[in-house]
């Protein structure tokens, strides 16, 4: 760009100079050959009223210049006198347009250019009384001959003009790039040096911030398809261990029962054991399923407008003996509100709530099950009198496979993906929730839809 403005300005340069040159001469020289015209056309008067005072005697030892030249002319146009060559050489002048002008009117001029055009000759003729014709002429160089023999100085001029012009183009082109090289592109409108540049910083600065949105968009997703790789991987890995469990144990039992080596009145204990595990491995394939129906939205059903009372209630009459066999007392409460949601989902929200706080009590302990409004928003509470949850781990417990107490789970036969299915269903439903626990105290988990 610097360049290009350099030789811009260089070349304007020269072209201005170059015809400023060219004008200036050609007005210098017309209106000089304009004086000169004038100065001759006075010349010739005066040079007839000289011969007019004292007749043919005039031209005796006259003497003039080589450029000038007086040719004295018989009404016939023969040559009677000329400064220059002997008149009687001299062909007949009546047909000269300057001579047959001033036979005519009184004055006549002509000007006649050289075969080589380096010259010319302007002429003035005068009709005296008599009607003979006075011509004076003089001749002089051409622009063009002027030009040729002023080129040295005029190329001395030339070259300076062209060294001061390069210095000074050099010089402006590289203050007018300066500010241009010196734009902060970060931040572009804060280098308004040139009022013409204002809608190209503005659409620079638009250009980035989209670009800077799409990156961070680009980042998001990276970070986020990472984070979805590495939970793949580390749910693939608790799922394996999930069904090797399980499979360990039914294939560790149906071995010995097929080697022969338990006893008849140990058989049904055995089967017993294979039937628990296999059921522990069908609820957990059951929750595995559902979670990957909530992941890829793979949910078939309609919303329809579902009574979160009602769906307590029926999930309480179907955790009833669990309740009972763990000496829990369920008490449900509120008012009738309702959602408009999936009632599979709902209803797996509801359940896997009610189920950890029936598994994860005391005995004798309560879970209280609540419905109403908050914030102008349905919700359903669920608080129970259990072992609790320790405050770091409150923001773990929503993870699959994710176990406070390990040790404990094994024993109730959880699966670790209930609140996972939890807190799926409720952001497909976008719903929030919030716990609140303390440890050996309880918990309350509280779904705002």
């Amino acid at each position: 760009m610097r360049n290009r403005i350099f030789y811009g300005i260089f070349s304007v340069a020269l072209l201005v100079l170059v015809a400023s040159m060219v004008l200036i001469f050609s007005a210098l020289y017309t209106q000089y050959s304009k004086e000169y015209e004038k100065s001759l056309q006075n010349e010739a008067y005066l040079v007839a009223a000289a011969i007019r005072h004292t007749g043919s005697g005039y031209f005796s030892d006259l003497k003039v210049d080589k450029r000038y030249r007086i040719t004295y002319i018989a009404r016939s146009g023969k040559v009677i006198y000329d400064t220059s060559v002997d008149a009687s050489k001299l062909p007949n002048h009546a047909s000269r347009p300057e001579v047959k002008e001033a036979m005519k009117t009184g004055y006549g001029s002509d000007t006649r250019y050289s075969k080589t055009l380096s010259e010319k000759t302007s002429y003035s003729a005068v009709r005296m009384e008599d009607g003979r014709v006075l011509r004076v002429s003089i001749t002089q160089f051409t622009l063009l001959t002027l030009l040729l023999r002023l080129m040295k100085p005029i190329l001395l001029v030339l070259l300076l003009t062209i060294m001061t012009s390069l210095l000074l183009a050099s010089r402006i082109s590289r203050r007018i790039v300066k500010p241009i090289n010196e734009i902060d592109l970060d931040a572009p409108t804060e280098n308004m040096t040139y009022p013409e540049l204002e809608p190209l910083l503005v659409r620079i600065e638009e250009q980035n911030d989209m670009l800077n949105q799409r990156i961070d968009k680009l980042r998001g997703d990276v970070d986020e398809k990472t984070r979805e790789a590495e939970f793949r991987k580390e749910f693939t890995a608790n799922v394996s261990h999930e069904l090797k469990t399980p499979l360990t144990s039914i294939s560790g039992f149906a071995e010995i029962m097929k080697n022969g080596i338990v006893r008849p009145e140990d058989v049904e204990k055995f089967a017993g054991r294979i039937y628990e595990e296999a059921q522990r491995l069908i609820v957990l394939v059951d929750d595995i399923i559902k979670l990957s129906q909530l992941d890829e939205n793979q949910i078939t059903a309609k919303k329809e407008r579902l009574d979160l009372y009602g769906v307590a209630e029926e999930v309480l009459y179907t955790l009833n003996a669990a309740a009972k066999g763990m000496d829990v007392k369920v008490d449900l409460s509120g008012k009738h509100v309702h959602v408009d949601g999936v009632y599979q989902i709902i209803e797996e929200i509801v359940y896997n709530l009610c189920d950890n706080a029936i598994k994860y009590n005391k005995k004798g302990g309560t879970v209280r099950v609540s419905t109403g409004m908050a914030e102008g928003r349905p919700y359903i509470c669920v608080k129970d009198t259990g072992i609790g949850i320790p405050q770091e781990d409150l923001d773990r417990v929503f993870e699959r496979f994710y176990r406070v107490n390990k040790s404990h789970s094994k024993e109730i036969g959880g699966t670790g993906l209930g609140l996972s299915i939890v807190r799926h269903g409720a952001a497909y439903h976008n719903a929030d929730i919030r716990i609140q626990s303390r440890l050996g105290e309880g918990t309350e988990i509280t779904v705002l839809f």
